[in-house]
C-alpha cells in the first residue's frame, strides 16, 4: 500500500510540475526559396522533413511547446528583413533571426532555406542515353533564445551522369535537408524540451 501511495504522489507531483512550467515557444518558418520553387511533391517532402524534426510526441497532452503560427512568423521575418536590407545591403538572413525571436517572443526559431535547386536533362540521341545535371543547396538556421545559441548549417549536392532517380534535384534536395537537420542537432534540441 505504501508503494502505491508513493507512486500516486510521484505522479501528482510530476503532473503539477509539468503544468507549472511554461511551454517553449517554437517559431517554425516555412521554407524560404532563394531559387526556382521545386514541384509540389518535393516541396511537401521537404516541409515534412522539417515538421518531423520539430515534432514533440504527446505535445497535445503534455503541453511542452507552443508552435507559433507560420504565417505570422513569416510576416514578422519579412518586415525585419526589409528593414535590415534598407539599412545594409550586405545583411544576411541569419542577421534577422535574433531580432525575429525577440519580436515574436519565440524561444526557438527554425528557418529552413532552399538556396539553389536546378536540374537539366539532356537526351544524347547519338549515344541513346539520357544525362541529368542537377544541383541542390540548402541551409538551416536554428536559434535557441534561451541559451543564445545560433546555429547555421549548409549542405549541397550535385550530380552529372546517366539519369537515375537518385540523381534528380528532388532527391539531392532531400539529402541536403537530412544533412542540415542532423548537423544542426535540431532533433536533439527539440527532444531536450521538458
Amino acid at each position: 500500500m505504501k508503494k502505491f501511495l508513493f507512486a500516486l504522489l510521484a505522479v501528482i507531483l510530476f503532473a503539477t510540475t509539468a503544468q507549472a512550467a511554461q511551454p517553449v515557444r517554437i517559431a517554425r518558418l516555412p521554407i524560404i526559396f532563394l531559387c526556382s520553387v521545386p514541384d509540389s511533391e518535393t516541396c511537401a517532402a521537404l516541409e515534412t522533413k522539417i515538421q518531423r524534426a520539430i515534432h514533440i510526441p504527446l505535445n497535445g497532452t503534455l503541453k511542452l511547446a507552443d508552435y507559433l503560427p507560420e504565417n505570422h512568423s513569416a510576416q514578422a521575418l519579412n518586415d525585419i528583413w526589409n528593414e535590415l536590407r534598407s539599412q545594409n545591403k550586405k545583411a544576411k538572413l541569419i542577421d534577422a533571426i535574433r531580432p525575429l525571436a525577440n519580436k515574436i517572443d519565440a524561444d526557438i526559431v527554425v528557418c529552413p532555406v532552399l538556396i539553389n535547386y536546378r536540374q537539366h536533362v539532356l537526351n544524347l540521341s547519338g549515344w541513346g542515353e539520357t544525362v541529368v545535371d542537377s544541383y541542390a543547396e540548402a541551409e538551416l538556421i536554428v536559434f535557441d533564445r534561451r541559451t543564445d545559441i545560433l546555429t547555421d548549417k549548409k549542405a549541397s549536392r550535385m550530380y552529372h551522369d546517366i539519369y537515375t532517380l537518385s540523381g534528380t534535384a528532388s532527391h539531392l534536395a532531400k539529402e541536403c535537408f537530412d544533412k542540415i537537420i542532423a548537423e544542426s542537432k535540431l532533433r536533439d534540441l527539440i527532444r531536450a524540451i521538458r
